[in-house]
């Protein structure tokens, strides 16, 4: 029997926990380290591309969950009050009685999905969970956090995929059993790092019709910003509380640091307000980068400078706005609930 039929017929033995390699990790734009690692702009993305690989940037990302100023205890206390919500919404919509297949988009340290996991086996029983994640630092990760649960119950099998979720083998990312429903999940505002429409559509071609997405975003309280109101300086400095803290500076620098002979202390990280990124009405991209930089790069000993490097974009959202916006893509808003910097959504695929 192969590894990926293991995945799908696990009964229990020592073996329920396997990994597998994507193609997309093996093309030649991941194949050489050279030609990430000693492009400056390359490596360095506002979508966090690169920002969880290499033990050191998963370590950044570890740190980073761990900080209180971050806020990633907070999104698992509210995952915690939004459970019992989302299982309700789940039984209205043609679920009750049905396993769960459970599909991670980033499991990042796999606290967001040993609660979720958790929540879902008691209610309706999990069949299986796949972990699709660039970064096969923060899947071990995740694999051992989750296999090692007291809260998790051992019944089914935990498969991890190693690819770049928005550019995988559709195929790979397909179950072959059709048991039960898909639930598909995009957490740790992942949403916010990306142009939405094209990240839906990415997320859109590994579902069939009746799948679920559940996703969070990060919200604001400034109305319906516009264009004007970031040119004028009008907002509030609170946008950025939630990441004005040493623990995402040196999470955002981490790709630089692994590029070149800097560290983040060797330069000043800012923030910006803008839109350039974001296709929603009223959401606001946070764009954090750095100032002065002048290193070389670690595989060719070129120097660097930089008067200016964007080295992330986040961004927080207008909540009436985006389920307006929701509403009119491929998938329609099962169910939502607010907090109060944060929302989680349950989307069905047309």
């Amino acid at each position: 029997m192969s590894s990926a039929a293991k995945a799908y017929a696990w009964n229990g033995d020592d073996d329920r926990v396997s990994f597998h390699i994507d193609a997309t990790m093996y093309e030649a734009h991941n194949a050489i380290p050279r030609n990430v690692y000693g492009d400056l702009d390359r490596v360095v993305r506002g979508d966090l591309y690169y920002h969880y690989s290499t033990p050191i940037c998963a370590q950044r990302w570890l740190d980073l969950c761990n900080d209180p100023g971050y806020g990633h205890a907070t999104l698992l206390s509210e995952l915690d009050l939004a459970l019992p919500d989302l299982v309700e919404a789940l039984s209205a919509d043609r679920i009750t009685g049905s396993f769960v297949r459970v599909t991670s988009l980033g499991p990042g340290d796999g606290a967001v999905d040993e609660r979720l996991l958790a929540g879902l086996s008691r209610d309706f029983g999990v069949s299986s969970y796949r972990g699709l994640d660039f970064s096969f630092d923060l899947l071990r990760r995740a694999a051992h956090r989750l296999a090692s649960s007291d809260t998790v119950p051992d019944t089914f099998p935990i498969e991890m995929v190693c690819g770049d979720f928005t550019d995988l083998e559709a195929t790979l990312a397909r179950d072959p059993d059709r048991t039960g429903r898909q639930l598909f999940t995009l957490t740790g505002f992942t949403f916010g790092n990306y142009r939405e429409d094209e990240l839906l559509e990415s997320i859109g071609r590994l579902m069939k019709p009746g799948d679920y997405l559940l996703m969070d975003a990060r919200l604001h309280d400034e109305g319906l910003v516009t264009d004007e109101d970031l040119t004028s300086g009008a907002l509030r400095g609170d946008l950025t509380d939630h990441y004005d803290v040493g623990a995402v500076r040196r999470f955002v620098f981490g790709p630089v640091e692994v590029a070149t002979t800097a560290t983040v202390d060797d330069v000043e990280v800012r923030f910006d307000a803008a839109r350039t990124l974001t296709r929603i009405p009223g959401a606001v991209n946070l764009m954090i980068y750095c100032t002065g930089l002048d290193t070389t790069l670690r595989l060719t000993g070129e120097p660097v400078r930089r008067d200016r490097l964007d080295l992330a974009v986040t961004t927080s959202y207008h909540l009436p706005a985006l389920v307006d916006w929701l509403d009119d893509t491929a998938f329609s808003t099962v169910w939502h609930r607010k907090f109060d910097h944060s929302a989680f959504f349950l989307l069905r695929r047309a």
